[in-house]
């Protein structure tokens, strides 16, 4: 796994979602990225992040 994390900002801009979408989904339970809280701030893990995206094209192309 990637070492890099990413903030909620940067996976905001990443993905083109609003950072207020990323904590709906989190906070709900949704399809989005696997988080992790680190010194009361989300984190992600980049690699999580490149898979959920890589998830999520798959899933639209079927």
């Amino acid at each position: 796994m990637s070492a890099a994390v990413l903030d909620i900002k940067q996976v905001a801009e990443k993905t083109g979602l609003a950072v207020q979408t990323l904590y709906n989904l989190r906070s709900t339970g949704g399809d989005g990225p696997k988080s992790f809280t680190l010194r009361g701030r989300v984190r992600y893990y980049e690699a999580d992040v490149d898979a959920w995206i890589a998830a999520a094209a798959e899933r639209s192309a079927a």
